[in-house]
């Protein structure tokens, strides 16, 4: 009798699951397929940027201008895959940042497939963001990953709210628009540059596709890893003074890197979070280890514990 109720659960819970990927999949193609102009903020911790945002399709590809509104001027083209970022004339000083880039913006065709073996989906419920309705989705995983919910437009599916959740349900990071325009056309003037060489500003950062992965030279290995995260991105720079191997791993929503060189002079361990991010830093059996990435602390320290060198 028990397998029957088993069996029985199953089957009824299915379809519902199937509706919230297709919520997610309408989600997926109107944050690339739409035309929307908007201004939203994006919260990680206690630090909260604003930004403008117009994204309309070229060519058959997406383009996009992202501009922070608040703070030191930058902004953001994306055309497909391609990224260049933007600063006024004589911020170079702003290089070594993290480009900024819209929530979920680089969410791939087969990207919902993975997601689906990692997360399960439940609606919540229904609620208003930026004067439009929306539909409410928690994506819930296993303890080594966060927990999402996503505010998802009823009429077109569009992103309208997101949150990244610890495991005792703090907010971590949060993105929610304040003005959205979807649908109407977008003039090529919304997506072109402000900051480019014409009015004296210069461009400051093309952003280069990723090699394929290649470990073939590495000394080093893991011998733990996430359920479902998959290696998208290694790279090996060695010189006279030493080397360091880049790993880069994601699960379709969550990324993390791993960095990996010999131990040049001994400095404490070091532990920082901001917002979703953890970054950990440690030396084990002659190696510093570095992990960087959206996922919680055990996750991290779990992925350093696993770090040696390859026999």
């Amino acid at each position: 009798m028990r397998t029957v109720i088993i069996i029985l659960g199953l089957m009824l819970a299915w379809p519902v699951q199937a509706m919230e990927w297709q919520w997610l999949s309408q989600m997926r193609d109107a944050i690339q397929n739409a035309s929307y102009q908007g201004e939203y903020l994006h919260r990680r911790g206690d630090q909260t940027s604003a930004y403008a945002i117009a994204h309309a399709v070229r060519d058959g590809e997406p383009v996009e201008r992202l501009q922070q509104l608040d703070g030191e001027m930058i902004e953001v083209i994306r055309r497909g895959n391609r990224l260049v970022c933007y600063y006024p004339a004589g911020a170079e000083d702003q290089l070594a940042r993290p480009i900024p880039a819209a929530p979920f913006s680089q969410v791939g065709p087969m990207a919902l497939d993975r997601l689906a073996q990692s997360y399960q989906a439940e609606a919540m419920g229904e609620a208003r963001v930026a004067g439009r309705n929306a539909r409410v989705v928690t994506l819930t995983a296993d303890p080594w990953r966060y927990k999402h919910r996503l505010w998802l437009d009823r009429e077109t599916g569009l992103l309208l709210q997101s949150e990244i959740l610890s495991s005792d349900d703090e907010i971590l990071e949060q993105f929610r628009y304040t003005r959205l325009s979807v649908g109407g056309p977008v003039p090529d003037s919304a997506l072109q540059p402000t900051l480019s060489g014409a009015n004296g500003r210069q461009q400051a950062l093309v952003q280069p596709p990723m090699p394929a992965p290649d470990t073939d030279a590495f000394v080093t290995e893991l011998s733990w890893m996430p359920p479902m995260f998959k290696l998208t991105m290694a790279a090996r720079d060695a010189s006279a003074d030493g080397w360091l191997e880049k790993r880069v791993y994601s699960d379709g929503l969550a990324t993390f890197s791993v960095f990996i060189e010999p131990v040049m002079a001994a400095e404490p361990d070091s532990l920082v979070r901001m917002g979703a991010t953890t970054a950990l830093m440690s030396e084990t059996d002659g190696l510093t280890v570095t992990v960087i990435g959206e996922i919680p602390r055990a996750t991290a320290e779990r992925l350093r514990d696993s770090v040696s060198r390859l026999q």
